[in-house]
């Protein structure tokens, strides 16, 4: 069974997913782009 505390695996997806498309469409909405990041990171400034 089941404990009262434990949170359903499809909230889990469903979080997953909400937080990983607003973290795409606000990088698509800045302009920026998910494929650049991935090959060519940004350097970072001391």
């Amino acid at each position: 069974m089941a404990d009262s505390d434990a949170v359903p695996f499809w909230w889990l997806v469903l979080f997953l997913l909400l937080a990983l498309g607003l973290g795409a469409a606000t990088v698509v909405g800045v302009g920026g782009s998910l494929i650049a990041g991935l090959l060519a990171p940004a350097p970072v400034v001391v």
